[in-house]
């Protein structure tokens, strides 16, 4: 760790731009074909492209991240002070959106709840399959994830010992084959276990993550641990070459031609296909940042704060924009334009007029005690705030509910 310092420009910025990577996922997906919250009668097939593209790759990478900045805090930290911290920036945003602008999405989205009132009739419901937790669900994933942390911190800490068996081995040049292995074969174990569980897998736990998301997510936010512990691995992993390119390549290519087979053996081949595809964008991802925003940026260090925040109104906002939209004779693709830029605008008004300037505000919405107007770079010792986005690219394998992507 000793340039670990160095790193978390590029790292901040990864986080932000995952973030906002959320806002122009769910801005498509009235226009794309697959079901949402709201469905517009217009479509524009490169939608579902840009949808596929960004799930693809960017719940994993958050998650990397997420785990990365964790275990940053979790090594100078006690671990009182680690989970009270980390708690406090994801439960508190997440009760707080919940209570507000999530009990509006509610209402558009459901209604009024009828004769059943809405308490019962709407909220209810929606708490149940996962709409009222909605785009919040990787909060909960984060929270689950950050408790198990400080449960087996003093193992975890052992991992950035320079002189420890694992620092060693995590310098050898097995580590990271097999990292990307456990990471590609993840998704199998996930299915695997979800045969001896029951359908109860993919049920959102308490309106929430379900309990196959968490499998899913868990090893890259362990990764994610193990980077920050070894400079020598993330050097490794945030690496583009020849071989990552044609490991990428021959993914997709199995990909290809096992997709749409019902056979056991072209399934498996398809999902492996898919997580290589997956693992080697997200290392992609990694070095060009790196390579691109690993110098303190103002830009960088702003969108650091209002990304969360950003993340945390939009949803609403595209639901709203969407809904207003739906009996006007615009193009597919026009419709999608006026959403993001609506979605955009109207979030980073109320980051910036609001959430940045009272701390009340700032404390609901981004979990922060604060109260710095000013931007402050993220070098030395980052504030982070968790990347979303669902969460990755992340798959709506939740409830039917769900908005997806995180």
């Amino acid at each position: 760790m000793s340039n670990g310092a160095s790193r978390l420009h590029y790292m901040d910025a990864l986080r932000s731009v995952l973030m906002l990577l959320g806002v122009v996922l769910h801005s498509a997906r009235p226009y794309d074909s697959d079901a949402w919250q709201v469905k517009d009668q217009a479509r524009l097939p490169a939608l579902d492209w840009l949808v596929s593209g960004i799930h693809l790759f960017r719940m994993p990478a958050f998650f990397v991240v997420a785990g990365y900045f964790a275990m940053y805090l979790l090594i100078r930290w006690p671990v009182r002070d680690f989970l009270r911290d980390r708690m406090r920036r994801v439960l508190v945003p997440l009760l707080a959106t919940l209570l507000t602008f999530n009990l509006l999405q509610v209402r558009l989205v459901i209604g009024a709840g009828g004769d059943a009132g809405f308490l019962q009739g709407a909220l209810l419901p929606a708490w149940v399959d996962g709409q009222w937790v909605s785009h919040l669900w990787f909060l909960f994933s984060l929270a689950v994830y950050f408790a198990l942390a400080a449960m087996f911190a003093p193992y975890l800490r052992r991992l950035a010992d320079p002189d420890g068996a694992v620092a060693s081995w995590l310098r050898g040049r097995w580590a990271l084959p097999f990292v990307l292995l456990a990471l590609v074969a993840t998704p199998l174990a996930v299915v695997a276990v979800g045969r001896l569980a029951g359908p109860g897998w993919d049920e959102p736990l308490l309106g929430s993550a379900s309990p196959a998301e968490l499998l899913l997510y868990l090893p890259g936010f362990l990764v994610g641990m193990l980077l920050c512990a070894s400079p020598e691995l993330l050097d490794r992993f945030a690496r583009r070459d020849r071989l990552v390119i044609a490991l990428a390549v021959s993914g997709g290519v199995v990909m290809l031609l096992t997709e749409g087979r019902s056979d056991y053996a072209f399934r498996t081949a398809n999902f492996l296909g898919e997580g290589l595809v997956r693992w080697m964008v997200v290392r992609v991802v990694f070095s060009l940042f790196r390579e691109w925003a690993n110098r303190p940026s103002r830009t960088f260090a702003y969108l650091s704060s209002a990304s969360y925040s950003i993340y945390l109104f939009h949803h609403v906002t595209v639901i709203a924009t969407a809904t207003a939209l739906l009996s006007l004779p615009l193009a597919a693709g026009m419709k999608f334009l006026i959403v993001l830029a609506t979605a955009s605008v109207v979030s980073l008004a109320l980051h910036h007029f609001l959430v940045r300037r009272y701390a009340v505000l700032g404390y609901l919405f981004n979990g922060r005690k604060p109260v710095q107007h000013d931007v402050r770079p993220t070098a030395a010792a980052p504030e982070w705030v968790p990347p979303v986005s669902p969460a990755p690219g992340a798959p709506e394998s939740g409830s039917a509910g769900r908005s997806g992507g995180g």
